[in-house]
């Protein structure tokens, strides 16, 4: 997540590129979700190490007018219709860097200044700390380009990361981060994160 968001989208200009604003790189030590951690060299054992938590009954249910909501059994009160545009996958970005296409290659390069390893790396390349309305329009066209479109960058790209929690409520999306533990301070101001930032799955 950013140190700082602008208040406004600064003019498409190379000379913001290379200011604070943009360049800033994240520390190694920031607790967020666009750290690259690397897997465990150890092999997994043959047995459980840990008792298992009690695993929740979930179940997906559709109501008369189509929204559908997920409802668990360990969380009776955090029953949540699901994000529509987390469904709607951009399968472009998550293929490997070999299977694109030549011209999708150019566009990952040119407009969006990604390598092979950050492609393949997701979260990896810091233009992915931008939610879409804070692209530059080089930016938007390589997004654009690659099937991103403001909803699926927002979503799967950014996570929301770039968003203020105003944004979030004005969108809906507050209310998942709220049932990982996040509010309006720990989100806006980095005072501590929610304590599942970081967990393994």
């Amino acid at each position: 997540k950013p140190t700082t968001k602008p208040t406004s989208k600064p003019p498409s200009t190379e000379a913001f590129k290379t200011s604070a604003l943009r360049s800033e790189p994240i520390s190694a030590s920031s607790n967020t979700s666009t750290q690259v951690t690397k897997r465990s060299s150890e092999k997994p054992t043959t047995t459980p190490t840990l008792q298992p938590s009690a695993k929740p009954n979930v179940m997906l249910t559709q109501t008369q007018n189509g929204t559908y909501f997920l409802s668990s059994s360990l969380s009776g009160t955090n029953d949540l219709p699901l994000n529509p545009h987390a469904e709607n996958i951009p399968p472009k970005r998550f293929m490997e860097w070999d299977m694109l296409s030549d011209i999708d290659q150019s566009y990952a390069v040119d407009k969006l200044e990604y390598s092979q390893n950050t492609w393949n790396n997701p979260g990896s390349n810091s233009v992915e700390e931008w939610s879409f309305h804070d692209l530059y329009d080089s930016e938007v066209e390589g997004a654009l380009g690659l099937g991103l479109d403001s909803e699926a960058w927002d979503c799967h790209i950014n996570h929301y990361y770039g968003y203020w929690w105003s944004e979030l409520v004005e969108k809906g999306i507050d209310r998942y981060y709220s049932v990982l533990g996040w509010d309006e301070d720990k989100w806006d101001n980095g005072t501590s994160p929610a304590e599942t930032e970081g967990m393994e799955w």
